[in-house]
């Protein structure tokens, strides 16, 4: 059909057609961009710092979070953080579990690696990230003198929690600044103390979301399909702050537990006892 063209529109025509069967080859081999698409998935994920690592390759920064973190790290401390990190997700890798490394790369913060499994019977990954965390608040008053002058009003429900029999007050030990374990006090709000009562009344026993809510909340409406988005927010914003009272450690909870899927469970190292 070109036979009778003149040779300037041959010639374009060629020229076109090389230009596109570029561009499709450029495409076919460029590397694509992660941090730019976990960004299009979620804007919070280019500010979540977040590592992959294999057998083969080590460790990878799968956004500029985390490369901005590696480069950040004191020269001083730097070989020993990288080592961490390293040993940290080879942990996961080998036991196949989630580890943790408080205090990295700095103070209130902790490397989380999860494994990935990509076949039955092994890991062929982990992917780590960096998360911020909120330290216990503040004990808001010393508590040995008051546990002197009443101590049968008191519930011993482990070796370092305690509930006030009447009063929405707790006592929770834990390990400060300073490595010491000392008694510290707090009072829980009124769905703070219903919701842990409630879950001291059936301890050892899997609640559902709906069950307490309704337990927290019996004024309100549940529909017959379930909790409505906000009233799951509300739930989970009030065992979040039952844990930063009554957990020794909030950030690993080892009483107030979820049962992924279900609601939650409050397990006790012993029978509540009489102070």
């Amino acid at each position: 059909m070109y036979w009778h063209a003149p040779l300037w529109e041959v010639l374009l025509v060629g020229l076109i057609s090389l230009t596109f069967l570029g561009w499709l080859i450029m495409r076919a081999l460029r590397r694509p961009d992660l941090s730019a698409a976990l960004s299009a998935i979620s804007p919070a994920l280019s500010d979540q710092p977040l590592f992959f690592f294999e057998r083969v390759k080590g460790v990878t920064c799968l956004n500029d979070a985390a490369e901005q973190i590696l480069n950040n790290l004191p020269v001083s401390q730097q070989q020993f953080l990288l080592d961490v990190l390293t040993e940290t997700l080879l942990e996961a890798y080998e036991e196949a579990r989630v580890t943790r490394h408080q205090d990295w790369p700095e103070a209130e913060h902790a490397l989380v690696a999860v494994p990935i499994f990509g076949r039955p019977d092994g890991v062929t990954g982990v992917l780590a990230l960096v998360i911020a965390e909120i330290p216990p608040p503040p004990a808001e008053r010393p508590v040995d003198e008051h546990l002197a002058a009443e101590p049968e009003a008191w519930l011993t429900l482990s070796p370092v929690l305690r509930l006030h029999r009447t009063r929405p007050v707790v006592h929770v030990r834990r390990i400060g600044p300073n490595a010491v374990a000392t008694w510290q006090e707090y009072r829980l709000s009124h769905t703070e103390e219903t919701l842990l009562r409630y879950l001291l009344e059936h301890q050892a026993e899997v609640q559902t979301a709906e069950t307490l809510f309704r337990a927290v909340w019996p004024e309100d409406e549940v529909d017959s399909y379930g909790l409505r988005p906000d009233q799951k927010n509300r739930l989970q914003r009030l065992v979040y702050q039952l844990r930063q009272h009554v957990e020794p450690d909030p950030r690993n909870p080892r009483y107030v537990c979820t049962a992924h899927g279900i609601g939650y469970v409050l397990y006790l190292e012993q029978e509540p006892t009489v102070q």
